[in-house]
């Protein structure tokens, strides 16, 4: 029975001994981060697509047969190029006996014409009656009306002949072609779709509460998911004053400063927005940053032992935090993450 006290009493023993190892040798083992000054930006994100200011949807007025395809997906085209055209046989035969009409109804005119000046000298000179002089004015004055409406069909059939053919309205690039060769187009019939790529932009959603931080001109850096990494440096371009009621967003467009190649229009995009940004102010990390009910505070560490001290925060940009006030210094070593169980007082061991 005696041994087995010795038994516990040494295990107890032991137990001891080893609290009081790991209370006044074994300290826990922190990582700290040093207080620095800089630069803080506040950014606000968000996410869109590529898209563009100048795009076109090109129809056929006329419709009918296609009898010429001038381009095709992908290609380039310049203003006023005839991208396709449609059976004009009709339309060309209607232009063609406008033109003799009017040729017609212009010899007509001038034939009264001189009939109204013979007219004119003759009855001067007493050899026609007044009748006459003015059967003369009334044949040359039909005879311009008459001129008139041919130059007026002749205008109406060359307007219809220009409906059969389709024209770019600016240069860029089709982005959609709907019409092959021999295809039949309705009137009004979609045949290509197409961009300008020096107009392409980024429509970017806002949210809500940060839209009124949003200002034209602000400098943005957008990031794009064909583009791995790399950040393209742009601006807020123009701002929509209209809130989405469901998805609670607001719509800004970004012009890039220098687009990448082959950027291509809904591409998916995200942007952040340089909302404000401080110089040489005190930072630490967002995480060594801890809320209590009081206060916030952040715990240094100085010769071994845990120091809690009470901080005001400003801005942050999600990954470092301004300090507005507070017993703290540049250079300070800071717990960069710490756990429930740091106190004030305690002894440490610096990890990194």
């Amino acid at each position: 029975m005696k041994k087995k006290y010795v038994v516990f009493g040494s295990l107890a023993g032991l137990l001891v001994l080893f609290a009081l190892y790991r209370s006044f040798f074994v300290h826990p083992k922190v990582n700290v981060s040093r207080v620095q000054r800089g630069n803080l930006l506040t950014v606000i994100y968000a996410t869109g697509n590529v898209n563009a200011d100048s795009t076109a949807t090109l129809r056929s007025e006329a419709g009918g047969i296609v009898t010429y395809v001038g381009t095709h997906e992908g290609m380039r085209v310049r203003r006023g190029e005839v991208l396709l055209r449609t059976d004009d046989s009709d339309d060309l035969l209607r232009v063609e006996q406008a033109e003799t009409n009017l040729q017609s109804a212009q010899v007509d005119l001038q034939d009264k014409l001189r009939n109204l000046q013979r007219n004119e000298a003759l009855y001067k000179s007493r050899s026609v009656t007044h009748k006459d002089l003015d059967d003369a004015k009334t044949a040359a004055d039909l005879a311009e009306i008459s001129m008139r409406q041919s130059k007026i069909a002749l205008d109406i059939a060359k307007e219809q002949l220009s409906k059969t053919t389709v024209a770019a309205p600016f240069s860029g690039v089709i982005i959609s072609s709907a019409a092959k060769l021999g295809d039949y187009l309705l009137p009004n019939g979609v045949c290509f779709q197409m961009i300008s790529p020096s107009s392409i932009l980024v429509d970017a959603e806002v949210d809500e509460q940060d839209f009124a931080n949003v200002r034209n001109g602000e400098r943005c850096a957008v990031a794009f998911d064909a583009y791995g990494d790399r950040k393209f440096d742009g601006y807020v371009y123009r701002i929509v004053p209209k809130t989405n009621e469901s998805t609670k967003t607001s719509k800004v467009f970004i012009r890039l400063l220098d687009p990448p190649t082959n950027l291509n229009v809904g591409m998916t995009a995200t942007v952040n927005i340089v909302a404000n940004e401080l110089r040489d102010v005190l930072l630490v990390p967002r995480t060594a940053v801890v809320q209590l009910p009081e206060s916030n505070v952040v715990y240094a560490v100085g010769g071994g032992k845990v120091k809690t001290l009470r901080v005001s925060l400003g801005a942050t940009d999600g990954k470092l935090t301004e300090i507005l006030g507070g017993n703290i210094r540049p250079g300070m070593e800071i717990i960069s993450e710490p756990g429930p169980d740091i106190k004030n007082g305690m002894s440490v061991q610096v990890a990194n």
